[in-house]
């Protein structure tokens, strides 16, 4: 412990600095570019990520400024640095309290992804409008006394040591406020997300189970469900088979020696690959099978439904992590600054200096995380590209949830209900494709 940091830890921090901010800026980077040309990542909760990247991105502008402007306080360099410092290292924690909102408006106003999308516009008017306000009004502040209020202030240019109130009421009070509340949102949710988990565990553990109880409106996968009856058999195998397809269970098979007759009470037509063809036979509907149907159908959309919402908190609380463990070690630096007038911690000070401007690199290391599989098809393209090679095609090339269908081509379909509509369902599907061919729906 020491009143004044010595010439080598100063140079130590200005190293750290950079290289954290050279990571989180390609972070960064790979977020808005794959975000930007791939479709696969177009999801709600990356959406939030893209937008909080342009904050992170200019916050490392001014991290990786470092320690270059703290002896020269009325440069330009020197305000622009606190500028940037003030207004967009706190933004990322009120992005994380706008991803915390989508989940209580998820869980208890039923909002699907489309009246999720409508409420970005004043995400982001209050994540960069309410620190812009303090950031811009301190670039005019100086006293006789007391100098400039953005000046030395050891790790880089900002609210010096002179305005040290100001740091507390400005900055760390109401990130520390933002992370209150958002904690307080999960914790409210939290019974919820346990009740609905263990609901989609029982079912999953027995066919038999109770239907879990969906957590959002206007589920895609909910369906208007005429008298359907689907009869599958082999063309190799007796007629007696066992049909898997309404039990909603994908079972690989030859595609020579398959046949599927379809019959409903409206026509007496079949449906086979897109292709209508005369029915060659017609199984009489009974109300037994549409009921068993209907409720195969509603208990896995249910299923959707509440897999797809807990998926999406589970991302929201991954942020809601770095969060913490961006902020604890600059808050217990500011704290000890307090009590101990003068002082200074060599490891806290470090510590910040790690932290602080990795921002962009956590958020991109959580936004791979929950697009694992957008990243392998996007990789795998830009590779095949690369090297001339044709890429493998998809066995479930015909699945309009295929993700490889997604990566870099715009999809021709405009309604809500598909992929482009961002459904509830699809927050956070980026590695399972949807057993729909294997459904009728009407």
């Amino acid at each position: 412990m020491a009143n004044e940091l010595t010439q080598g830890v100063l140079e130590a921090i200005t190293i750290i600095e950079r290289v954290g901010s050279v990571f989180s800026l390609l972070g960064c980077l790979f977020v808005i570019l794959t975000f930007t040309f791939s479709k696969a990542f177009h999801k709600p909760i990356n959406r939030l990520v893209f937008y909080a990247s342009f904050g992170n991105m200019m916050t490392n502008v001014g991290t990786l400024m470092s320690r270059s402007y703290v002896t020269q306080i009325d440069s330009f360099g020197c305000q622009f640095q606190g500028f940037l410092i003030q207004m967009f290292l706190p933004a990322d924690a009120f992005w994380t309290l706008a991803m915390a909102f989508n989940v209580y408006l998820t869980f208890y106003h039923k909002y699907d992804a489309a009246r999720l999308r409508s409420m970005e516009i004043y995400y982001l008017l209050l994540c960069y409008g309410i620190p812009f306000v303090p950031a811009i009004a301190y670039v005019f502040v100086r006293t006789e006394s007391a100098g400039r209020m953005y000046g030395n202030a050891t790790l880089w240019c900002w609210v010096s040591n002179g305005w040290d109130i100001f740091r507390i009421a400005t900055f760390y009070a109401p990130v520390w406020v933002v992370i209150l509340i958002t904690m307080f949102i999960y914790l409210r949710t939290g019974g919820e997300i346990y009740k609905k988990r263990k609901q989609l565990r029982e079912f999953g553990a027995s066919s038999s189970a109770h239907d879990p109880e969906a957590l959002t409106m206007d589920d895609p996968y909910s369906v208007k469900t005429t008298e359907v009856t689907v009869t599958s058999e082999s063309a190799e195998e007796s007629a007696n088979g066992i049909d898997l397809a309404p039990l909603g269970r994908y079972a690989p098979r030859p595609k020579p020696a398959y046949s599927v007759t379809i019959s409903s009470d409206n026509n007496g037509r079949m449906q086979q690959g897109g292709i209508t063809l005369p029915a060659q036979s017609a199984v009489p509907p009974t109300p037994s099978t549409a009921r068993a149907q209907a409720k195969s159908q509603k208990r896995r959309a249910n299923y959707e439904a509440n897999n797809a919402a807990w998926s999406y908190s589970k991302c929201a609380l991954l942020f809601f992590t770095a969060l913490l463990v961006t902020w604890i070690p600059s808050s217990a630096n500011r704290v000890y600054s307090i009590i101990n007038t003068n002082k200074v911690s060599v490891a806290l000070e470090i510590m910040s200096a790690i932290v602080l401007p990795l921002q962009g690199f956590w958020n991109m290391f959580i936004y791979m995380a929950t697009s694992w599989e957008a990243v392998k098809i996007t990789v795998s393209d830009i590779t095949a590209r690369i090297t001339g090679q044709r890429t493998e095609p998809s066995r479930y090339a015909g699945d309009h949830n295929d993700k490889r269908n997604l990566a870099f081509r715009l999809p021709s379909r405009t309604s809500r209900k598909d992929l482009e509509s961002e459904s509830i369902t699809e927050l956070t599907n980026s590695g399972r494709t949807s057993n729909s061919n294997h459904d009728v729906k009407r």
